[in-house]
């Protein structure tokens, strides 16, 4: 048996290897270090530049010199085309990245900045493109031109800057749109999503800084992903909905150190959930469950869920309850849950529970499986995360108490 470097007729094993898989494996590095592997192999010397994939890290990193590798470049097309870039690099040097990649034909586009950059219009003519990804430090992202991006698949928008009107004349030129993610999106209001009819997945992010969207019109999507709101957005219309991962931050006002007011909360909510009732796959976290229990405390009614599958990322904590069993019993067909238990979050009332012991954190868990066994009538599999929760021994003496919870109904259920 040869290893990877052992030489046959003076030929190391990996650079007999053919030019594709070379480009594959450089695909996996930045530019930086592929060109510097060049010292491996007289072969190699060449490789890199015709590779198809280029990943470009300009921090410490000299434009220039950059520049002047980039010269060398001879690739025909680029399927992927990677740049972060520090507040050194100027306007001009970032057009002829941009335009180096538009001219080759580039599939796959990544762009991370520190500048406040406004791009050409001929960036928002792209028939090659299929997959875009911008992180733009909170500049602006404001086309000044009709967007044509007829090949896109996959956009993410990450710290971008920009109105209603200029993220719709993005969305006219993505008609083969599949796939949209926003993280944090500043001056973003009303995400109309009603003419996009290829998209099937959706992920917007936020914090208490940055405002998610307040209302949503997304009628084709299959998938939604919430997270870190403070207050969750209007749902208006999700009604091809399957799967949602919703997940509240605290909820908490930092400046005035109260929580924020518990009827619109709940009331939201509520709105939410009743857009979700076809929803067969939900996932959501332990704020979320908290809100619910506060309304079925104050008597607010639930609907009911075509649920088969829920996953409940939270503590294991007495406020929660409520709206646990609420929705386990409105979930008739319910078939299986998965629960990580958190060992800390942000539930308020969770936190003290870190420095409690062994026995009494089974207990917590215990009480738990009785609550969801007691619910549910139709459940195949629960499946229990502790992550550091528990210790090896509390798992052991959890799953020895676990078959007394178990009724002649669901002997043949799974934890």
């Amino acid at each position: 048996m040869k290893l990877a470097g052992d030489s046959t007729d003076g030929v190391d094993f990996i650079s007999s290897l053919p030019d594709a898989i070379l480009h594959h494996i450089f695909s996996y590095i930045t530019t930086k270090v592929a060109i510097r592997t060049s010292v491996l192999s007289k072969r190699w010397k060449h490789i890199w530049y015709e590779t198809p994939s280029l990943s470009i890290v300009c921090y410490r990193v000299d434009p220039n010199s950059i520049n002047k590798t980039l010269r060398s470049y001879s690739a025909p097309k680029i399927t992927s085309f990677d740049v972060t870039m520090s507040n050194d690099v100027t306007a001009p040097e970032i057009d002829t990245w941009i335009n180096l990649a538009v001219s080759r034909n580039a599939e796959d586009l990544s762009l991370k900045f520190r500048y406040n950059y406004r791009f050409p219009d001929t960036f928002f003519i792209n028939s090659s493109l299929k997959q875009l990804s911008l992180n733009l430090g909170y500049s602006n992202l404001i086309p000044k031109c009709v967007v044509s991006w007829s090949s896109l698949r996959t956009l993410s928008l990450n710290r971008c800057k920009m109105s209603d009107g200029s993220f719709a004349k993005i969305l006219s030129g993505c008609l083969l749109l599949e796939s949209l993610t926003l993280n944090l999106c500043d001056r973003l209001y009303h995400l109309d999503l009603s003419k996009s009819l290829s998209l099937r997945r959706l992920e917007v992010y936020g914090d208490r800084w940055i405002e998610a969207p307040a209302r949503i019109v997304a009628p084709h999507i299959h998938y939604l992903r919430l997270e870190n709101y403070q207050r969750p957005s209007n749902l208006v219309d999700v009604s091809s909905l399957t799967e949602a991962n919703l997940n509240l931050s605290y909820v908490l006002d930092y400046f005035t150190c109260e929580i924020v007011e518990a009827e619109l909360l709940q009331f939201m909510v509520r709105e939410i959930l009743v857009k979700l009732q076809n929803v067969k796959k939900l996932t959501i976290g332990g704020i979320f469950l908290q809100i619910l229990s506060l309304a079925e405390l104050r008597g607010v009614t639930f609907p009911k869920f075509n649920i088969e599958a829920l996953t409940v990322e939270t503590r294991i904590d007495q406020s929660m309850i409520p709206g646990l069993a609420r929705l386990l019993q409105n979930s008739p067909g319910l078939k299986r849950i998965t629960v990580y238990i958190m060992k800390c979050n942000t539930i308020p009332t969770s936190s003290m529970l870190d420095d409690i012991g062994t026995d009494a954190k089974m207990k917590h868990v215990a009480s738990f499986v009785k609550l969801v066994m007691g619910n549910t009538k139709t459940l195949e599999k629960l499946v229990l995360q502790f992550g550091d929760y528990l210790d090896a021994t509390g798992i052991e003496e959890l799953c020895q108490m676990v078959p007394t919870f178990f009724d002649n109904n669901v002997q043949n259920s799974k934890l």
